[in-house]
């Protein structure tokens, strides 16, 4: 069972799963409660620890001043946290209604999730991107879940053209929406607005 915090708005709402980006903690994206709407919330810590209070959900090599991703790797990881998931949901709500979302890290392991073919309400995906491998699959998804897609278009992290080249693998699906802003690496007040109501009707 990973680590976690959480926020219980009530047992009977549903539940926005976030997973942190590389080198953070369970802590960072539970600082978004207030931008969000009325709904459970938990923050799972990943298991890799890094020091300092940073954690990873999967190693990242680095080969030529390029980064070496194992797909493998981020599946273990995804499969980590539906089982976390699980066991929390059984311990403290009742509703099975799930939203799964992430960061950097978090978003491209919470687009894992969504490949996996995981049955959430929605899917919230901030600074992330898919690997290259995973550009066929993405053609071939069938979800009715909704599915959110943000970047900041001066993003030295992630380049804006891998969030570019993940939009277009997700473009068929019947509601799915991206959204770029004159950002970094990181989340504005517009695009935490934009998630917002991106989650606000789902929960009617």
């Amino acid at each position: 069972m990973l680590s976690y915090i959480h926020h219980i708005s009530d047992p009977k709402h549903p539940t926005l799963v976030l997973l942190h980006g590389y080198g953070s903690n369970k802590e960072d994206l539970y600082g978004l409660k207030p931008y969000l709407p009325d709904l459970n919330i938990v923050c799972f810590q990943a298991p890799i620890s890094l020091g300092m209070g940073g954690y990873a959900w999967y190693p990242i090599e680095w080969e030529n001043g390029a980064k070496m991703i194992d797909g493998d790797a981020v599946e273990e990881a995804a499969q980590l946290v539906l089982e976390s998931l699980k066991t929390w949901q059984e311990q403290h709500v009742e509703s099975n209604e799930v939203f799964i979302g992430g960061f950097s890290q978090g978003a491209i392991t919470s687009l894992q999730i969504l490949l996996q073919g995981f049955r959430a309400k929605g899917f919230v995906l901030m600074s992330g991107y898919a690997l290259p491998e995973w550009h066929e699959a993405l053609k071939s998804i069938s979800t009715e879940a909704p599915v959110f897609q943000s970047h900041g278009t001066m993003d030295p992290v992630i380049p804006y053209t891998w969030a570019q080249a993940t939009a277009e693998g997700l473009s068929h699906l019947s509601d799915y929406t991206f959204r770029s802003y004159p950002m970094a690496h990181s989340l504005n007040a517009q695009c935490l607005q934009d998630i917002h109501e991106f989650l606000t009707p789902l929960l009617e």
